[in-house]
């Protein structure tokens, strides 16, 4: 991170940051998904991106389709802007988006949106974009710098099968060496009727990197379905209550 950065102080959260190893692991699904679950135990928890790249523009303004998504699986009533306060066009890593659309990433919005936040909820799913080393201001603040700078335990997702166990044991790693507490890995899309790479990449990854495998959440076919909606909402519970003591 640049030391030429100025970061407006936070106050101290209680919550977890959300990572994922790679482009569509799902884990604004995840993040979502937790953030009902611990709703429905009663928690006062609450959704949060601050940027978001890729963003549609609906009736002139763009629009945080992450943070829609979460507002809707958790039931929050929150404004879109309140979830997300940064929002960018293209699909592109959002340093890189910014600087094409000529615009500066100000910290200040994150740290006002989620002050707002703290104040009113005890619990903040904090949702990343991308994985570690995405930049979010130029070159110089990466996920990596978001995360230390809001002081929360990581959990990183990840996919189930072949190939996993390298990105994931390489974000891991990555996060414990810059000082980050790692809560644990999640595995998702864990199949039905799993392969021999997917019975033992949980022992493998524990093995490596000292982390514990939280949880194992099921490959559905429809989210959007209230059955599998269910399933998935079901197998995130007992994961909450992990993610709850650990935040």
């Amino acid at each position: 991170m640049s030391l030429n950065l100025s970061l407006p102080p936070l106050p101290p959260v209680r919550g977890v940051f959300i990572t994922g190893t790679d482009t569509d692991v799902g884990k604004t699904w995840v993040a979502a998904g937790l953030t009902a679950a611990l709703r429905q135990r009663g928690v006062k928890a609450v959704y949060f991106k601050p940027i978001q790249s890729g963003c549609p523009q609906e009736e002139g303004r763009l629009i945080p389709t992450d943070a829609r998504l979460a507002r809707q699986v958790a039931g929050l009533d929150e404004p879109l802007e309140g979830l997300t306060p940064i929002c960018l066009r293209l699909p592109l890593a959002p340093g890189v988006a910014a600087a094409q659309a000529g615009v500066e990433v100000d910290p200040g919005l994150i740290a006002a949106g989620l002050k707002g936040l703290a104040a009113r909820y005890e619990f903040l799913v904090v949702e990343g974009a991308g994985g570690l080393y995405v930049p979010l201001i130029g070159t110089h603040f990466l996920v990596l710098d978001l995360i230390r700078w809001l002081n929360l335990p990581l959990a990183v997702v990840a996919k189930s099968g072949l190939g996993t166990i390298n990105h994931t044991v390489l974000t891991v790693k990555a996060a414990q060496a810059a000082g980050i507490k790692v809560a644990g890995v999640i595995l998702n899309r864990y199949p039905a009727t799993p392969g021999l790479a997917e019975e033992t990449n949980p022992g493998v990854i524990a093995a490596l990197t000292g982390a514990p495998i939280l949880g194992r959440l099921p490959e559905v076919e429809d989210l959007e379905g209230p059955a599998d909606r269910e399933v998935f909402l079901a197998a995130m519970r007992p994961l909450a209550e992990q993610l709850m003591r650990s935040g």
